[in-house]
């Protein structure tokens, strides 16, 4: 497969009219980086452990590719994640504008926009969030704001249980206090 993938490449490079699609060419053939791509639209990835499910992940666009030996899947037009219990009900939530797994690491980022609720209504706002699959934690070293019921919270840096339900502020900046009764008629 390789040597047809040389071979290929060879051609082309001798059928191409630019000196620079020629040097981009080269250049990719000596990094040997890509070695497959994959895409697709409206994809659901489901992890799953000890046959329970523990995630379902939705992308409107999906692109896998090898590099340097390890599994990469690229979400560039957004993502969308469900996090489930060992009962198989949904515990939390994400959205973000754009994301990436590594699926031989078993790590997934997300950023832009990224947002995280749990079925006790907390939100969680922030630019940048990191899954770990192996570690079942979710973290950022960016700005947080966690809004609760009763108040908003600010600081830099997070962890969490995967499923949101369990969290702290590393360096926690200011607390706002949320006003919970009701207003006077």
């Amino acid at each position: 497969m390789r040597y047809i993938l040389f071979f290929l490449t060879l051609a082309y490079l001798q059928s191409c009219s630019s000196d620079k699609a020629k040097q981009n060419v080269a250049k990719s053939l000596k990094a040997d980086t890509l070695l497959f791509t994959q895409e697709g639209t409206n994809v659901t990835i489901n992890y799953t452990d000890s046959g329970h499910l523990k995630a379902s992940i939705f992308a409107p666009s999906l692109i896998g590719f090898k590099k340097d030996g390890n599994d990469i899947v690229k979400m560039p037009k957004g993502v969308k994640g469900d996090f489930y219990n060992r009962d198989g009900a949904k515990e939390s939530m994400i959205t973000a504008e754009k994301g990436i797994s590594y699926q031989s690491k078993k790590i997934t980022e997300v950023w832009q926009n990224v947002v995280v609720t749990n079925t006790k209504g907390e939100k969680l706002n922030t630019e940048k969030l990191t899954w770990n699959q192996n570690t079942q934690k979710i973290n950022t070293d960016k700005f947080v704001r966690i809004t609760t019921a009763t108040e908003i919270l600010t600081g830099e840096g997070m962890e969490a249980n995967q499923d949101f339900s369990s969290w702290v502020i590393l360096k926690p900046r200011g607390t706002i206090a949320l006003n919970t009764t009701p207003a006077a008629k």
